[in-house]
């Protein structure tokens, strides 16, 4: 088993909810974790059918100050396309909607039990507690993969719509708003339940 913890985000275009995902990972862990603890977690992005090469889109950029980032974070990002490699070094992968899930396990079977829609994540989560894990945040993160695995066969059916991030692309700027709060509020949730509660 590697030391390390890995989370790929998986949209379509990865200009706007994936690689708003993976930034605001990155910082929310860096508020969380010690530095020495931050460096075992790598976090990146992929889209299904990404412009390669692409920048972050304009529109979502603009959202990253209201979540504590500076812009020219989001400056940096490079679109890339979702492919085996990246899939085969992810230990959770976190998707916009379920078309994106299916796909991630069509193309990786044996990543079914750590790829789920993000908002779906968090909803797994909410009622769990991972103290009796203890403090070390990978395995912490381990036993949030798995338990929310064995959650999904065992809770309530809901609605496909659930569980989407919307796809803000040549949509207004209160799309892109929307797509990243909806991003933002997951993250917080499932980070919490990672390593505070």
């Amino acid at each position: 088993m590697r030391k390390g913890f890995r989370i790929l985000f998986v949209c379509s275009g990865n200009i706007c909810r994936s690689p708003f995902a993976e930034l605001l990972t990155r910082y929310l862990l860096a508020q969380r974790l010690p530095h020495d603890q931050i460096t075992r977690f790598a976090v990146a992005s992929a889209g299904t059918q990404a412009v390669t090469g692409a920048a972050m889109h304009s529109l979502t950029r603009d959202q990253l100050p209201r979540w504590g980032m500076e812009r020219v974070a989001g400056e940096r990002h490079i679109a890339r396309k979702l492919d085996r490699i990246a899939l085969a070094s992810a230990d959770l992968v976190l998707t916009a909607d379920r078309e994106h899930r299916a796909e991630v396990v069509s193309t990786h079977p044996s990543l079914l039990h750590s790829t789920f829609c993000l908002r779906e994540f968090a909803r797994l989560l909410a009622p769990v507690s991972l103290r009796r894990t203890g403090d070390d945040p990978v395995l912490r993160a381990r036993a949030a993969v798995s338990t929310a695995a064995v959650r999904r066969g065992c809770v309530p059916w809901v609605d496909k719509t659930a569980d989407v991030v919307p796809d803000p692309y040549g949509r207004s700027r209160n799309a892109h708003q929307l797509s990243t709060d909806l991003i933002g509020d997951a993250l917080r949730q499932v980070l919490t339940v990672m390593f505070d509660a």
